[in-house]
């Protein structure tokens, strides 16, 4: 019995002496563990920098012509000829469409005769009036039916010159109409005629911006159409009264288009220049956590550690205010200062006080005007 009491003594010493070792060493590795630092996180960044930027007010236009219409007749007629092509540019008073005007220059004929028979008549009573041989009355009656067949002349030329109907100023045509052999009532659309150089757009601004608009001055504009242009021109004409409704006012500015590129009923984004200029401190958007409790951005900062050779940063968390965009750009109001080293990619790896390495391979886009390539 006391051989056994001994025995499990022993076996006591040997098995607590075992689990002592593994405790101990167990705390030996976790106090390593513990004191180990994770790696870096690897991020991109950029300093901050200052940019000069002149305010501008964005609205949406509208592009109008100076001078456009649907060519018509004023008289009805038979289509005997059509002078002009779709799509062709014409000069004013160019003849686009001949009406049948046979019968009137047999009216017309008839008319000349009749005045060549008044003006003899005119003529003659003359004569015998100043001889005393016919009263003062028949000479006023002979002048009145001369003035009256001068008159219905004039009215028969005029009637057969409508019936050439001309382009009423130079400009582009577009899809004809009209065709040979077809009968015109008056009001007969025959073609559409733009005048496209120079354009007018036009477009609104709130009220509040009545002060900071005036003629002459510079717009940009761009349209859908050609993405990789800016087309300028000038304020020429602000309505001198406000939307009761919209509380808006309108504008209209003129641009030169010799290369017909801009056409009347496009859209396009307008940017009014303001004289003033600012100094803004800008980042690429890409820098910018944007959170419905606040803007974020991640602010690194030096520290004397290096891993593999290279600095290790301390990342922190700042909230700022953001303003205009451009292209790649945004203007930030308060929250950073210039030459702040702020993240640009790779924020969603960082935590407040977390270490960071920055690795500038591949940088964002920072362009206030980018470059818009078709895809």
């Amino acid at each position: 019995m006391k051989r056994v009491f001994i025995a499990l003594i022993l076996a006591g010493v040997i098995f607590g002496g075992v689990f002592a070792f593994k405790y101990y060493v167990g705390l030996k590795i976790e106090e390593a563990m513990s004191e180990r630092k994770p790696a870096p996180v690897t991020v991109s960044a950029v300093e901050a920098s200052t940019d000069t930027w002149q305010p501008v007010l964005k609205a949406a236009g509208s592009f109008y012509a100076v001078h456009g219409v649907q060519v018509t007749g004023e008289v009805a007629g038979l289509v005997t000829d059509i002078r002009f092509e779709s799509g062709q540019e014409v000069s004013k008073d160019k003849p686009l469409v001949q009406l049948d005007t046979r019968a009137d220059r047999d009216a017309l004929a008839s008319l000349l005769a009749a005045r060549e028979l008044a003006q003899i008549q005119f003529e003659r009573m003359q004569t015998l009036v100043k001889r005393d041989m016919a009263p003062q009355s028949d000479l006023d009656e002979a002048r009145a039916k001369y003035k009256q067949a001068r008159a219905e002349v004039a009215r028969q030329q005029t009637l057969i010159e409508k019936k050439t109907i001309k382009a009423p100023f130079s400009g582009v045509l577009g899809i004809r109409e009209v065709n040979l052999g077809q009968y015109l009532d008056p009001g007969t659309a025959l073609v559409r005629l733009q005048s496209l150089d120079p354009i007018y757009v036009r477009f609104s601004l709130p009220q509040q911006k009545l002060k900071d608009v005036r003629p002459e001055q510079e717009i940009e504009v761009r349209v859908d159409a050609w993405p990789d242009q800016e087309f300028r021109g000038s304020i020429t004409a602000i309505e001198p009264s406000v939307g009761e409704r919209t509380r808006n006012f309108r504008i209209q500015a003129t641009l030169d288009n010799p290369d017909r590129l801009l056409k009347p009923g496009l859209f396009g984004e307008v940017a009014v220049q303001l004289p003033q200029r600012k100094e803004v401190v800008t980042l690429p958007q890409t820098a910018i956590n944007y959170n419905p409790y606040g803007d974020v951005i991640f602010v690194l900062e030096e520290t004397d550690e290096e891993v593999d050779g290279q600095p290790v940063f301390t990342a922190s968390r700042r909230f700022v205010s953001t303003g205009e965009k451009r292209g790649d750009q945004v203007a930030i109001g308060k929250g950073i200062e210039p030459g702040d080293l702020v993240v640009t990619v790779g924020q969603h790896k960082l935590r407040e006080g977390a270490r960071a390495q920055i690795n500038n391979g591949v940088k964002p886009d920072f362009e206030a005007n980018p470059e818009v390539t078709d895809t």
